[in-house]
């Protein structure tokens, strides 16, 4: 395992006071809000019951709510959960009812037995669930396998969209780049579509480590370079296409992963100014966005919006989608921008 992968940290070293379901899991979750250190002796359960009973108190808005809401629920459920740990033995969750985890022999070869917050074990085997039997993308026509900590979407919508604009495509099939990959889907589909070089980069390497074993899974490897690297990477001559599918709201970053969730101030103006640097005579732009940041974030600014009116890129032409509600009627569209240079 490259030493560069995240993973969650270990803890060599702790004075947790054990509990299991003789300790009433009101008490568990009061002494988790005072920041005291609690080992889970008995059983998985046990350290999900109290995880649970954490969200409730803490009031979970759930994912329909705001982005401060949400924001402010998060970090006090990581700050309160970090502390409620689980035995990891022979690199195996040491207790009955563990989900396997397979990630725990990959991303730690330098330690065998420590202890993790069971909600990273929690994160763990749900990752490995989805890395054992993959995800169906229709839009490629089969599964991808992720690695833990790449971004993997919710939702299909986005990319059939991408797949409709492509199939609309007429410009040069030369060289094209997928900027902050993730599960390096677009990519993918880039090369699907008959380019003959693409590149997929990524500031998070285990991106980057989830399609390199995507590509080994593929019986015929399509013509996709991978690297790690912040938005388009070291310059290797004119591009035909640049796409992204960038964060699409304006947050905060806490982890690795929060990257491909929230923008910061500057993280477009980057984006544009290399875009201009790079693209080829007669090349295209295109980002895959949302109008989820009109929705709940009315009073930042539009990024594409703001370097249209700069006046560097034209709007060639935007599609939009409706995105299929997941549990209740919702306002949100998915967006494919196409942009070129003026």
């Amino acid at each position: 395992m490259p030493a560069a992968l995240h993973r969650p940290e270990p803890v060599l070293r702790h004075r947790a006071q054990p509990v299991d379901r003789t300790v009433p899991t009101a008490q568990a979750v009061l002494w988790l809000l005072e920041g005291r250190s609690l080992l889970v002796a008995d059983h998985f359960g046990t350290g999900i019951e109290i995880l649970q009973a954490l969200r409730v108190r803490l009031q979970d808005p759930g994912e329909d709510a705001g982005y401060v809401a949400k924001r402010t629920f998060r970090e006090a459920f990581q700050a309160a959960s970090k502390c409620l740990l689980a035995p990891v033995v022979g690199r195996k969750v040491a207790l009955p009812g563990a989900p396997p985890a397979g990630f725990l022999a990959e991303l730690y070869p330098d330690h065998a037995d420590f202890a993790l917050p069971v909600e990273d074990a929690r994160i763990l085997s749900s990752a490995w669930e989805w890395y054992a039997n993959g995800v169906h993308f229709p839009v490629l026509g089969y599964r991808l396998h992720p690695f833990y900590g790449a971004y993997i979407p919710a939702r299909m919508e986005h990319l059939e969209l991408f797949g409709t604009w492509l199939a609309k495509y007429q410009g040069a099939r030369h060289r094209a780049i997928d900027v902050g990959t993730g599960s390096g889907v677009l990519a993918l589909q880039m090369a699907k579509a008959g380019f003959q070089q693409v590149l997929a980069t990524d500031i998070n390497p285990n991106a980057i480590e989830s399609v390199a074993r995507q590509l080994r899974r593929l019986k015929v490897t399509p013509p996709i370079e991978l690297q790690n690297t912040d938005l388009l990477g070291a310059d290797r001559g004119p591009i035909d296409l640049i796409v992204s599918n960038p964060p699409w709201m304006k947050g905060e970053v806490g982890r690795t992963l929060d990257l491909a969730m929230y923008f910061q101030d500057g993280f477009f103006e980057r984006f544009f100014d290399q875009s201009l640097q790079r693209i080829a005579p007669g090349g295209r732009v295109v980002l895959v966005f949302s109008n989820i940041i009109e929705l709940s974030q009315p009073d930042v600014p539009h990024p594409i919006q703001t370097e249209l009116a700069r006046g560097r890129f034209r709007l060639v032409e935007k599609l939009t989608r409706r995105v299929k509600p997941l549990r209740r009627r919702t306002r949100e569209k998915v967006e494919v921008w196409e942009l070129a240079v003026v």
